[in-house]
């Protein structure tokens, strides 16, 4: 992995945070696989994740990108209630750490994001990690698992609040 490589994947990380600020939902879901999973454990405890999305309770759960191309249809056709009015969003993301094998690439991040929505402001934060595919149209999101590190959270999470 050059470093061209890794600027790129730590550039896509951080450009995904700025597309669903701008809620440019198309090129948000253009950088996600078809067979993406995008998943946000539960904490069993203080310490402990679920570690399994299909047995264990998780805050979102999807095993494709048609799962985020639903959440996307809800929210522009004003069919999800939580996300009426749809907040002003600010992600702020660090990629750490980059590795790779083969024809992936992980990234590691923190990041953390502000929703300001009825007169209030909540901040949800945690760290993230990305796996991306190379393709012959770039690298794309083949995964994505999001850990909310909020003790409480105050809304219902979407999309965009991570």
């Amino acid at each position: 992995m050059d470093n061209d490589q890794i600027a790129a994947a730590k550039d896509l990380v951080i450009r995904e945070g700025w597309l669903l600020d701008q809620r440019k939902w198309d090129e948000w879901l253009g950088l996600y696989l078809e067979d993406a999973e995008y998943w946000i454990p539960c904490w069993k405890d203080e310490d402990t994740l679920t570690d399994d999305p299909l047995k264990e309770v998780s805050l979102i759960y999807y095993s494709s990108r048609a799962g985020l191309e639903d959440r996307i249809f809800r929210i522009r056709t004003k069919r999800s209630l939580a996300s009426m009015p749809l907040p002003r969003t600010s992600h702020i993301v660090q990629p750490i750490v980059a590795t790779s094998d083969g024809d992936e690439i992980r990234i590691e991040s923190n990041w953390a994001a502000y929703s300001y929505k009825h007169d209030e402001v909540q901040v949800y934060f945690g760290q993230q990690t990305h796996v991306l595919r190379k393709t012959s149209e770039g690298l794309r999101i083949a995964k994505r698992k999001i850990i909310v590190a909020n003790d409480v959270i105050p809304n219902v999470l979407d999309i965009y609040s991570v």
